[in-house]
């Protein structure tokens, strides 16, 4: 799914952390992956990302602009099959993502139940010619749900991507979803779960199927960290992975 596989939905942010506030908040991190993506060739990709997050009222706006470092690139940093002759190292910007999120239901009324409305634009920033990005604007909608169910909290997300197609090429607009769990283990460590799985965007691809492990820690009121390792069960999806996350807010 996306490269920085450790910025689960905000809602699950709410459900770790209810202690947590801030307008803003400033995020990074670092993500590795690996797989032959069905070729001869061992593909590594490195993603630096600086995202700034703004919350006001029911509304999160967030920017995300990442680095990128791949090695004999088979697929971009969504999952699509590059299209071209790269270099065997290829580096530089990636593709710039905004979002807004609508927290359509939020907790405040002391409900377990939370259900945000997001919507996501992907700014072709990178570099088509270095297999950095497809050079197209994709768009994506999404519903994050979350209950609590005592001490283990439950999350979901089903979604739909409208990817802008370079030319010779037509993919499909994938249905996505996400199902997982998290749990806290102290007041200030939480680990969970993670499955995902996106429909396969060419007729001779393959569908992405994830799991991924976490481990988030809050440092104090404003800094908090998440660990991570991936799994992936599809050519279209990494063969093994992780990363980590810092944030911090304001």
């Amino acid at each position: 799914m996306s490269p920085m596989r450790a910025l689960f939905p905000c809602l699950l942010v709410i459900v770790a952390w209810p202690a947590l506030s801030g307008d803003f908040t400033l995020l990074t991190g670092l993500d590795y992956s690996r797989g032959d993506y069905g070729t001869p060739a061992m593909s590594e990709t490195w993603y630096v990302p600086l995202v700034g997050k703004y919350e006001s009222g029911p509304m999160i706006y967030k920017l995300t602009v990442p680095y990128l470092r791949i090695t004999n690139p088979a697929v971009g940093p969504d999952g699509l099959p590059v299209a071209g002759d790269c270099d065997s190292i290829e580096s530089g910007l990636g593709d710039t993502v905004a979002s807004a999120d609508y927290a359509l239901l939020d907790g405040s009324d002391g409900g377990r139940l939370l259900v945000d409305l997001v919507g996501k634009v992907k700014l072709p920033t990178a570099d088509e010619d270095h297999c950095l990005g497809t050079g197209k604007t994709d768009y994506s909608v999404q519903v994050d749900v979350a209950h609590a169910f005592g001490a283990v909290s439950g999350f979901a997300t089903l979604g739909w991507k409208k990817f802008g197609d370079p030319s010779d090429t037509d993919f499909r607009d994938p249905i996505f979803t996400s199902i997982g769990l998290v749990t806290r283990l102290a007041p200030a460590t939480s680990v969970g779960a993670a499955y995902d799985w996106r429909q396969k965007v060419t007729s001779d691809g393959n569908e992405i199927q994830e799991f991924t492990l976490f481990l988030t820690q809050r440092l104090s009121s404003a800094w908090k960290v998440q660990l991570y390792a991936l799994k992936g069960f599809s050519d279209a999806s990494p063969e093994s992975g992780g990363g980590l996350q810092l944030s911090h807010s304001f």
